[in-house]
């Protein structure tokens, strides 16, 4: 081997040793932010993950009823005696007897829905997990969780966050 090439084969072997190493990426970085076991938790530091952890399978919004449970028992009673009341202004004698009753069993079911649904309801998220166990979990949270699928996350607190 000539001096010239004595000279060349260290300096190209040393640079391509330099553009390798720029490959490399830290923990939490890099492959799209999915990086197994490390990332940034709930306190926003950087670390491995200890339990809670794995990846997402599936995240859609969702809508919660809270409604009032014994508001429908309330809605019925209330609406039965409206009911009745106002069929007994129709009609007279065996017409305006069954106007009375059909008011009341109208106006209690439509009382029971109306007392049901006042409680109101919103809006949530509803994220499956695939967890490192492998197990699955399921979180339902109101807050945004900001993760899709495929998305390395750790469960805290009811609440999911991204790694």
């Amino acid at each position: 081997m000539n001096a010239f090439m004595r000279g060349i084969v260290p300096a190209a072997v040393l640079a391509a040793g330099l553009l390798l190493s720029a490959c490399v990426t830290g923990p939490g970085y890099g492959n799209g932010g999915y990086h197994p076991g490390y990332g940034q938790g709930p306190g926003g530091g950087y670390g491995r993950c200890q339990q809670g952890c794995g990846v997402v399978q599936d995240v859609r919004p969702v809508y919660i009823n809270s409604g009032n449970p014994n508001g429908g028992t309330l809605g019925a009673v209330i609406g039965a005696v409206a009911g009745g009341v106002l069929g007994s202004t129709i009609g007279k004698g065996d017409g305006r007897t069954a106007a009375t009753v059909v008011g009341a069993v109208a106006g209690g079911v439509v009382g029971n829905q109306i007392g049901q649904n006042a409680g109101g309801g919103s809006n949530a998220w509803r994220i499956v997990i695939r967890l490192d166990n492998g197990q699955y979990a399921t979180v339902t949270q109101r807050d945004d969780p900001r993760v899709r699928n495929g998305d390395y996350v750790q469960i805290a607190n009811g609440q999911v966050y991204p790694m």
